[in-house]
């Protein structure tokens, strides 16, 4: 798609009021906030009260009301933080020999979200425009709260901080700002493209001689006045960021809400078809020239080739015309999305789905056909002629969402890709995409492995692939494995379930452990505001969804990235809470930041599920033994990853915590929530295991005894150390451990299952069961599957009570019953 456009937000007329004087001589922002600072005790996430305030000023101090905001010297921004880490070296390298170098391998080597991208030198100063004009990031999307004080801003902004409060209905009822604050304090995009002098003079550095300077942001002056703008847009930031500024008006509390980012700027192009001849063999030019050189001359451009993508891209698909001939010249353009691995890549798949609609591309049903011409010879006895024949149509648009996570996996990608490949040099018209954490982990080396590739796009690009997808359809090759920030949606993902929904709440993982891909293929931590969450959850529970599944590589990280920091556990009480939500799960944390308050929200949130899972040797793809288990809507509470039952593994592992912390968080959700079913994922043959520490493994299975426990053997991924050491396990030892611990898995799945005999559970219908049509499929809260009878198009989306008198190792089966069910307490 062409380059964002940056669409200045239309200046809203001020509505200017008199400041209303108080008894102790504030301002009307004044005294509401003062007010407001010691308000009765609020909601989670909710608006502070207008009315029901304690009438008493508030007493100077030195710190904030719980200490966690220090006052400094004079005001200062808290994006202040960042400086040192703004000045320290880019660690690398990441993936593939020719991906980016900004993802770390090494423990310690944390690269700070808000430096992935450059600046171009940073907004502060009109000789940064030129290096400004190169840079990627386009524009930040904010909103405003103002203040009459810099106490009562950092008041505020502790209550927001906790999720006591939320910004936009805060913004709403305190805000000093009436231009902004009937909507909640929207200021709407800021382009980081605005120069500022340098004379220190910041009230008129708008005000040269008209035409001499183009003022992008000129329009919100009154609004966010240039002193402030200058500190927000020189300061790296990321979505989810509060900063605190200051400016003529006052002290602003300002919020980073989205970032938008010219992707196709961090991405690597060459013409399609640029090859050299080297005896009869053909060569594949492997040198691609970075996504800005288009300004060079150096970037493919036109809609040249006449292929269909480029057809759709150009306004193909625009009826000519209003008779009913005028469809068949419409261009019809299918795709086909195979998505491997984990819950985050059907996620992406989703958003990625959403994209191609939004171009005007439909998925390719599973039994369309086609009609051919063929030629016959009839053996050289007569003329050539022509007969149809039907054939089963392929698709135009092939994207494969890959996982790396095993070596198995990755494997069926190159054995995927074949049949397209061979289809393109036949000279079908076939657009190849290849994305997720193969395509991340390898780059450019996809393209020599298979030239017929178009597009390789990491995970962080899912929601950009239009963009990326108008340099294909204007004849280059791209490579799209770039950091950068994440950007908000810009259109709605393309949901696999009519019941239950994924929404991301955090990207990427910071944990270097010795045997994972993960922070190599999907970067670094970058969580998303909580106004950006709670507003999808919203948009979706208005569409009949039921059930919500938090997605995060490491969940349990969310908010530790921003700033000020948030807690996963507040996030979880404020989704948990939204009105028409049924259920709630989240996937996938980390023993190491997992809280006991994380326990005690979902004990205490109405709609969170009694449902914990708690993997002890890797997180592992849906391409393991549990793939025939778990299907779509199969969904965890994922809180810690012990990896090991063994603290010598798990110290080689570099875990970072021991067995005897993840026993510790089973405890207390034993104590919290008893009737809780609990499940894991764990890995056997890790080097160096020995039979002892594998003992100790099947030892931790018994005093836990799991509902289940996804099984696989240790793989050795590219960019792990794991995989160089020494100590490697042979795969004989590695299936025989693999069998056994499968044994005491499946005895213990079965026993847990045994104890619903009898019992009424609530049922979440999801779909029909696919083997025995009359019966429905749903799951319980423990995230139990149960078989019933029923109509599906009745019952889907409906809680149901089931009388379970059928108990195997991995599904329930009952009856529906009008008794209510009886919680285990």
């Amino acid at each position: 798609m062409p380059t964002p456009t940056i669409r200045p937000a239309t200046p809203r007329p001020l509505r200017r009021r008199p400041a209303t004087t108080t008894a102790t001589g504030g301002t009307r922002g004044a005294a509401v906030l003062g007010l407001l600072a010691l308000s009765v005790v609020l909601g989670a996430g909710s608006a502070p009260p207008a009315l029901a305030f304690r009438l008493a000023p508030l007493p100077p101090t030195t710190t904030s009301r719980r200490g966690r905001i220090p006052r400094r010297e004079g005001l200062r921004s808290t994006a202040e933080r960042t400086d040192a880490v703004a000045a320290a070296p880019v660690v690398g390298p990441v993936t593939g020999s020719e991906t980016n170098v900004k993802y770390p391998t090494a423990r310690g080597s944390e690269v700070d979200s808000r430096l992935i991208v450059d600046y171009g030198g940073g907004a502060a100063s009109a000789a940064s425009s030129e290096s400004q004009a190169q840079s990627p990031l386009l524009a930040l999307r904010l909103s405003h709260i103002l203040f009459a004080s810099e106490q009562l801003a950092r008041e505020t902004l502790e209550e927001l901080t906790a999720a006591k409060w939320n910004f936009e209905e805060t913004a709403k009822v305190v805000s000093n700002c009436a231009a902004t604050r009937e909507e909640g304090g929207s200021v709407g995009w800021v382009n980081l493209g605005e120069a500022f002098d340098d004379d220190g003079d910041d009230d008129d550095v708008n005000e040269g001689p008209e035409g001499t300077r183009k003022n992008p942001n000129k329009h919100l002056d009154e609004i966010l006045p240039p002193a402030a703008r200058r500190r927000v847009l020189s300061t790296p930031t990321k979505p989810g960021d509060v900063l605190m500024v200051e400016s003529s008006r006052g002290v602003h509390l300002v919020q980073v809400l989205d970032v938008m980012v010219d992707v196709r700027k961090l991405s690597q192009v060459r013409p399609r078809g640029a090859k050299k001849k080297r005896g009869g063999e053909v060569v594949i030019q492997n040198e691609m020239e970075l996504g800005n050189a288009a300004e060079k001359g150096e970037r493919k451009d036109g809609h040249a080739r006449g292929t269909k993508l480029a057809g759709v891209l150009g306004g193909a698909l625009v009826e000519q015309g209003s008779d009913e001939s005028a469809a068949k010249t419409t261009l019809d353009l299918t795709y086909k999305i195979e998505t491997m691995g984990c819950q985050m890549n059907a996620a992406d798949s989703e958003r990625m789905e959403g994209q191609l609609a939004s171009l005007g591309l439909r998925p390719l049903g599973d039994d369309e056909t086609e009609e051919f011409e063929v030629e016959l010879d009839n053996d050289g006895l007569m003329k050539e002629t022509k007969v149809a024949r039907r054939e089963k149509r392929k698709p135009d648009v092939v994207v494969l969402n890959t996982c790396s996570i095993r070596d198995h996996a990755e494997q069926k990608v190159y054995s995927y890709l074949g049949p397209h490949a061979k289809r393109k040099r036949a000279g079908e018209d076939v657009t190849i995409i290849v994305a997720g954490c193969v395509a991340q982990q390898e780059g450019q080396s996809l393209l020599r492995r298979v030239p017929e590739i178009d597009l390789v796009m990491g995970p962080q690009y899912a929601n950009r692939i239009s963009d990326l997808l108008e340099d294909v359809a204007n004849g280059n090759q791209v490579v799209a494995t770039e950091a950068t920030h994440i950007m908000e949606d810009s259109t709605k993902p393309r949901r696999q379930s009519e019941v239950c929904a994924w929404v991301n709440v955090i990207y990427g993982c910071n944990e270097r452990c010795t045997y994972c891909v993960v922070p190599t293929t999907r970067g670094v931590e970058q969580s998303r505001p909580v106004e950006s969450i709670v507003d999808e959850v919203k948009e979706l529970v208005s569409q009949g969804f039921k059930e919500v599944t938090l997605l995060g590589q490491n969940i349990d990280a969310y908010g530790r990235d921003m700033l000020p920091k948030r807690k996963f556990s507040d996030l979880l009480r404020i989704v948990g809470n939204t009105p028409g939500l049924e259920r709630l799960r989240f996937v996938t944390s980390h023993p190491r930041y997992m809280s006991l308050g994380v326990v005690d929200a979902v004990a205490e949130t109405r709609a969170a599920c009694e449902y914990f899972h708690i993997p002890f040797r890797e997180t592992i793809s849906f391409d393991s033994v549990a793939q025939n288990i778990f299907t779509h809507t199969s969904i965890f509470f994922s809180l810690v990853h012990p990896e090991s039952g063994s603290n010598a593994m798990l110290k080689a592992m570099g875990r970072g915590h021991t067995r005897e912390k993840f026993l510790g968080i089973v405890d207390r959700v034993r104590k919290r929530l008893p009737d809780a079913a609990i499940t894991a994922d764990v890995i056997v043959g890790f080097p160096g295991e020995t039979e002892e520490d594998f003992l100790d493994t099947l030892s931790l299975m018994e005093e836990v005894v799991f509902d289940t426990v996804n099984t696989a053997a240790y793989s050795p991924r590219p960019n792990t150390p794991a995989a160089t050491w020494e100590g490697q396990l042979s795969e004989e030892v590695k299936q025989d451990r693999l069998r056994r611990i499968n044994e005491l898995n499946a005895k213990h799945a079965e026993e847990r299952r045994a104890r619903m005999m009898g019992r009424v559970v609530e049922v979440l219908v999801e779909e029909r069961n696919v083997k025995v049509p009359t019966q429905v499929m749903g799951r319980t809260t423990h995230g139990y599957i149960v078989y019933f009878q029923g109509d599906i198009d009745e019952l889907r989306g409906q809680l149901v009570n089931v009388k379970i008198d059928k108990c195997q190792r991995y599904y329930l089966a009952g009856k529906v019953t009008e008794e209510a069910v009886v919680q285990v307490v």
